[in-house]
C-alpha cells in the first residue's frame, strides 16, 4: 500500500503538468471558435461551397504587378494543417443568385477562414469568372475608366503570358484579415514568407517554377 502511495506521489506532478498542457491547448481552440462565430455574425458571413472551376484555377496575390502565380486554389488550401472554411457575405450570396437568374457571371468575394495556432486569419479572395485576360481588363476599365490602362496594363500583359502557358487564373487574393483588422501587408509576401507557399510560375521571368507547369 505504501509503495502504491509513493508511486502516486511521484506521478502526481506529471499528471498535473499534462492537465495544464491539455487546458492550454483546449483554451485557444475554444477562444478561436468563439472569435470566429462573433466575426461571422458581425460580418454577415455564411458557409459556402465554391464552384470547382474556382478551386481548380490558379490565383495571384498582388493586385498590381503581381510577381508570381500560385495554386491551384484547392492545392493552396490543402497546405493549411488547421481547419479551413469558405464563407461568403449574405448580401453577396443574394447578388450571385440574382446574377444566375439573369445569366450573368460577376466577380464576387469569398473569405477563407483558417484557424491557425497564432489565431484566426481570413484570406479574402476575389473570384474571377473571366475566360480571357481581355475580359478581366475590360471589367477593370468599366470601373476605373481611363486610369485602368496605367494601373492594370502591365498586369494584363503578365496574365496573358501566364495564360499562354495554360494557367487559368480564376482568383486574386486581395487582402488578409487578422485579429479582426485588415492587414496592410501584401498577401503575396505573407503567403510566401509566413506560410512558406511556393509559387508555380514567375511572371517576371516568364517561366514555370513547378514541374506540372509546362514552359513554352
Amino acid at each position: 500500500m505504501v509503495g502504491r502511495t509513493d508511486r502516486l506521489i511521484r506521478w502526481y506532478p506529471a499528471m498535473v503538468r499534462m492537465l495544464i498542457l491539455a487546458s492550454l491547448l483546449v483554451t485557444p481552440i475554444a477562444a478561436a471558435a468563439a472569435s470566429a462565430k462573433t466575426f461571422r455574425q458581425q460580418s454577415g458571413l455564411l458557409t459556402y461551397e465554391p464552384p470547382n472551376w474556382f478551386l481548380e484555377g490558379y490565383f495571384i496575390a498582388r493586385e498590381k504587378n503581381p510577381r508570381y502565380v500560385f495554386g491551384p486554389v484547392k492545392t493552396f488550401v490543402s497546405t493549411f494543417c488547421s481547419r479551413t472554411t469558405w464563407l461568403i457575405e449574405d448580401f453577396e450570396l443574394e447578388r450571385l443568385k440574382q446574377a444566375a437568374k439573369d445569366g450573368e457571371k460577376p466577380e464576387y468575394t469569398l473569405f477563407l477562414e483558417a484557424v491557425l495556432p497564432e489565431g484566426i486569419q481570413y484570406l479574402v479572395f476575389v473570384v474571377l469568372p473571366y475566360e480571357s485576360t481581355q475580359a478581366w481588363f475590360d471589367a477593370r476599365r468599366a470601373f476605373h475608366g481611363r486610369k485602368a490602362k496605367g494601373y492594370y496594363g502591365e498586369t494584363q500583359k503578365k496574365l496573358e503570358r501566364a495564360r499562354s502557358h495554360g494557367l487559368k487564373i480564376k482568383a486574386e487574393l486581395r487582402f488578409l484579415i487578422e485579429r479582426g483588422n485588415t492587414s496592410p501587408k501584401v498577401p503575396e509576401n505573407v503567403i510566401m514568407g509566413r506560410h512558406k507557399i511556393k509559387p508555380v510560375f514567375d511572371l517576371g521571368a516568364d517561366r514555370g517554377l513547378d514541374s506540372d507547369v509546362k514552359t513554352k
